[in-house]
């Protein structure tokens, strides 16, 4: 919670200072804002210290979308949407930064890929997203917003969001960390197996008669190997462009992507 004064006091974005705090990342003021100032002097330090986290992920609320879904980072996609002449081939990007919202969308009901934006506009660069994707390094920097309505998709299409259902998405969302720390690398996955099959319950089975090891009636989404960047879209009032999904063989070591803009957040 980094508007603890402004929330308390009924405030929807800005602080007691009267400023939208997810818009003074670039240069926090100790005095004025010093729950950002702290928390981007933390994040500075576990990047010297070559601790950067995995994910970073700022959670909003969106007064006029429907659903839950993203805003992330993309060099490609924002150079696309800007119409900057120049190829893919020009620009390196690893597809990881879709991984996570790729993740959610087959696990969550409420979550929409096709709201997802990876483009970064340049009246967002000052927002927590941007900076901590920019300056320190983490390429799966996010921007989760909630609607403050209900859905249009899926099971929960035509209803109002309530406390069971952004508690079920946060599940999810832990849920998501696990996989995609399974798919970034690490050697031992037992721990983390174990983690997600407490999270999700009787959702697990067990498939080795050998040791117990527990995986998801689904395995980890296949990863994206090529971009249509003609079919995304950057304008998020706009009405959510149709998903395109390449199914393609696992690569641990290369995880997958999505689109970006964002407005209306409470910090």
């Amino acid at each position: 919670m980094l508007n603890p004064d402004g929330v308390v006091n009924g405030n929807h974005r800005c602080s007691l200072s009267g400023e939208d705090l997810n818009r003074q990342w670039q240069n926090p003021n100790l005095e004025l804002h010093p729950t950002i100032y702290h928390t981007k002097s933390l994040l500075q330090y576990l990047a010297h210290i070559q601790r950067a986290p995995l994910v970073y992920c700022d959670y909003h609320g969106h007064s006029r979308k429907k659903n839950v879904f993203m805003y992330g980072c993309s060099v490609k996609e924002t150079v696309w949407q800007s119409n900057i002449s120049a190829t893919s081939s020009d620009l390196q990007e690893d597809l990881g930064y879709r991984a996570l919202p790729k993740i959610l969308s087959q696990i969550a009901p409420a979550f929409s890929m096709g709201s997802c934006s990876f483009v970064v506009e340049r009246s967002k660069e000052s927002t927590a997203r941007v900076v901590v994707w920019r300056e320190i390094g983490v390429q799966r920097s996010y921007t989760m917003e909630s609607t403050l309505c209900g859905c249009d998709q899926g099971k929960y299409k035509g209803l109002q969001i309530g406390t069971r259902e952004l508690e079920e998405m946060g599940a999810q969302f832990c849920v998501a960390l696990l996989r995609l720390k399974r798919l970034t690398g690490l050697r031992n996955h037992q721990h983390l197996l174990d983690l997600e099959s407490d999270i999700i319950g009787p959702h697990t089975k067990v498939v080795s008669s050998s040791s117990t090891t527990y995986v998801m009636e689904e395995d980890e989404p296949s990863f994206l190997e090529a971009i249509d960047y003609s079919a995304e879209s950057g304008d998020e009032d706009g009405e959510p462009e149709t998903e395109h999904v390449t199914e393609l063989p696992e690569n641990p070591d290369h995880p997958e992507q999505l689109s970006d803009s964002e407005t209306n957040h409470r910090e």
